[in-house]
């Protein structure tokens, strides 16, 4: 009966340890999602993307009004073409739509691997950014996904959204 006893009373006291240690340690969850829909840097890295491939749109939107334009050239002049024209110029409706086609999967491509790459540094700065505000409200770990429920005074996402505006109006 004294072993059950003692055994209790370690029991109880490594317990009470584990309560007490789980009281210190502070928790807190962020919206990564939402970071990165709504921070100010998503926005510019969308312009400045968008600014980037503008040329190459508008060579593409070029190329497409040429296209459009010798598809009306033969729909209207085919009565009084020859049949050697006629088919020339399909061709060459057929090859500049290819020509085309391959130039707009490669904007699509190129856009997305900017986008990707811009992306990653902004995760990174939006990582750097969720380190000092946690640092800066002296908490032990910070969840940013696989959170089922988080009560607002647990929630850092509207502290780091507030960070990431400042840091954004420092560099603008």
């Amino acid at each position: 009966m004294l072993k059950f006893w003692l055994a209790f009373a370690v029991f109880a006291c490594s317990f009470h340890s584990a309560i007490l240690f789980a009281a210190e340690v502070s928790v807190a969850v962020v919206n990564v999602v939402r970071l990165q829909t709504e921070a100010p840097q998503v926005a510019e890295v969308r312009e400045r993307i968008k600014a980037e491939f503008l040329v190459r749109e508008a060579k593409t939107s070029a190329q497409q009004e040429q296209i459009n334009q010798l598809e009306q050239k033969l729909l209207r002049d085919r009565a009084s073409m020859s049949d050697a024209e006629s088919k020339s110029l399909q061709r060459d409706i057929r090859s500049r739509t290819l020509r085309l086609e391959n130039a707009k999967e490669e904007l699509e491509s190129d856009r997305r691997l900017r986008l990707s790459e811009e992306m990653d540094h902004l995760r990174r700065v939006l990582s750097e950014v969720i380190a000092e505000v946690a640092k800066r409200e002296k908490l032990d770990i910070v969840l940013e996904s696989g959170v089922t429920w988080a009560s607002e005074r647990a929630n850092i996402t509207d502290k780091v959204l507030a960070r990431m505006r400042e840091l954004s109006a420092a560099e603008n």
